[in-house]
């Protein structure tokens, strides 16, 4: 009998294999018995790691030919962080809604989480917190008081004295309670007993946002060491040093530890980076240009916390929908390759480089500048990615949209003619691309807009409008945003020049607007060649039991 087996990439980059229960499976699922729903309108799954079972699903209907089911899944101790049990729900829910059934009611198995009391504290202490405005532990303070965080928030300096509102201590031991997190902005010869006071007083993660650690010298190797001991033997996470913080824009938890003045804007993406410098420019130009961010990470010196341990949570991470890395180097490349492009098969991974060959054999998508990294971003966060090459432009855009054509088929895009049916439809029967002429108001350049898209002629939609004195852009936008609506199965991107610079999206899934044709094809480039490789990469493989 044939059994789909289906194998998948883990969080930490290992295979598990996930097949339909059969009968051999009973005796290692007879201590799951909870999983094995009474009577026989059900369905169970199992993972397999090698010859082991590490998990199992489950389902059953609840009522004769109802359409809700509970669900139960079970993943082994030593197999936790590893999505296994999102793997299993996501195969689950899909043979589920083949079955017919369209809610799966229950409660997902705990998930290991060494990363939330770093990103989801629920109370910090900075120490080295002082009165003075502009030091790294007072702007930190102030921050997170700033953005909103609420969760319980301290302050540890010499004195004692409150800072920013907040309640001071001299010392961690001083505390009412245990905290989460400790931001430590101290001297660096400061830093090894500021954290071992901490450890000793039950924080469970640290970031360093001291500098001094990044030379090669002896003293800098020996505060390396120092620190990373420290951090091992009192079970703590470390992020940095050389660090400017974190920030995590959940609604449920805001945070900004952070020594970045920009605040950028609530959404998918989820941004790591090496240098401090870099992050403050990333996170700047996110704020200008729109893209929304769920959190970012400055890893600093990355002696403990690392990039294979942040993709490893956002893999799982509900709010996350993309991911962006700025690295100067990759502590362990081979594991990295392993764990991004486990990643890469659930949510696009970018990053900015100029060494992308292997990195693009694992399915990131490789920049050579901020800017094209976040227009790429954009274009993939809330869109799916063209499936195909076929484009075709609408617009107002005159001269402009002939040369969108010209970079278009560049960037290795087909722009075919319109079918005789189609081009019937369009105003002034105008082929690909679609022409409407400066004077075109929204309601025609909608029109055809969605002419084109109904037609199933085309991947990818890109709208080439141009404001003027004459016309309304806002009103134009406005109504090609009722289109984005009516298809969320095509990618659609709009050029505007010569408007209101303001509109950065359009659409209720926040299409992306950009300045100039050469970015939105760019960025549609990047998404396409991301579909081909996700295409290639998630292919089921079939197999004989």
């Amino acid at each position: 009998m044939a059994v789909i087996c289906v194998d998948e990439l883990a969080s930490d980059g290992g295979v598990v294999t996930i097949r339909p229960a059969g009968p051999a499976d009973r005796p290692a699922l007879d201590t799951l018995r909870f999983l094995i729903a009474p009577g026989g309108d059900r369905l169970t799954l199992v993972a397999h790691d090698g010859p082991d079972l590490v998990g199992a699903a489950a389902c059953a209907r609840l009522g004769h030919g109802g359409r809700t089911a509970e669900f139960a899944a079970f993943i082994a101790d030593e197999h936790h962080g590893r999505g296994i049990g999102t793997l299993l729900m996501e195969h689950l829910a899909a043979r589920a809604r083949r079955a017919g059934i369209t809610e799966l009611v229950g409660d997902v198995p705990d998930r290991a989480e060494q990363l939330r009391p770093l990103l989801a504290p629920r109370s910090i202490v900075v120490i080295g917190a002082g009165p003075r405005h502009g030091g790294a532990g007072h702007e930190t303070l102030r921050a997170l008081r700033d953005y909103g965080f609420d969760g319980r928030l301290h302050a540890v300096n010499p004195a004692g004295r409150p800072v920013c509102g907040v309640p001071a201590h001299r010392g961690v031991s001083d505390l009412p309670e245990a905290t989460d997190l400790a931001v430590i902005a101290v001297r660096a010869d400061l830093v090894p007993a500021a954290l071992k006071e901490a450890g000793q007083c039950g924080v469970r993660s640290a970031i360093v946002l001291s500098k001094g650690f990044g030379a090669n010298g002896p003293v800098s190797r020996q505060r390396r060491a120092e620190i990373l001991q420290i951090a091992r033997e009192q079970g703590l996470r470390l992020l940095g040093p050389s660090s400017i913080g974190v920030v995590s824009t959940d609604p449920r938890n805001r945070l900004n530890a952070c020594l970045s003045p920009a605040r950028p804007p609530v959404g998918g993406l989820a941004v790591a980076s090496d240098s401090g410098a870099v992050g403050i420019a990333l996170l700047a130009d996110a704020a200008r240009g729109g893209c929304g961010i769920s959190s970012f990470v400055s890893l600093g010196e990355k002696l403990d916390i690392d990039e294979n341990d942040l993709i490893a949570h956002w893999y799982d991470d509900p709010a996350t929908r993309a991911v962006a890395l700025s690295l100067e180097s990759i502590r362990d490349p081979e594991r990295f390759a392993r764990v991004v492009q486990a990643l890469g098969r659930r949510k696009p991974v970018l990053a900015v480089t100029r060494a992308g060959a292997l990195l693009e054999q694992a399915g990131v998508i490789c920049a050579t500048s901020i800017g094209e990294m976040l227009d790429a971003a954009r274009m993939l966060i809330g869109q799916p990615p063209p499936p195909g090459s076929r484009m075709a432009i609408v617009g107002n855009g005159g001269g402009l949209t002939a040369i969108a054509a010209d970079t278009a088929e560049a960037a290795g895009f087909t722009l075919l003619p319109l079918t005789s049916q189609t081009r019937r439809q369009v105003p002034r029967s105008r082929d690909n691309p679609v022409d409407l002429g400066i004077d075109a108001g929204p309601e025609t350049i909608a029109s055809a807009a969605e002419t084109v898209a109904n037609s199933g002629e085309v991947d990818a939609l890109l709208l080439m409008i141009v404001g003027t004195r004459a016309n309304c852009p806002i009103a134009i936008m406005t109504a090609l945003g009722k289109v984005v609506d009516n298809h969320p199965d095509i990618a659609i991107a709009a050029v505007l020049t010569g408007g209101n610079d303001g509109i950065l999206t359009f659409g209720a899934r926040s299409a992306p607007v950009y300045p100039e044709a050469e970015r939105a094809v760019r960025a549609l480039a990047h998404a396409h060649r991301y579909a081909v490789w996700r295409r290639r990469a998630r292919r089921p493989r079939n197999r004989l039991r």
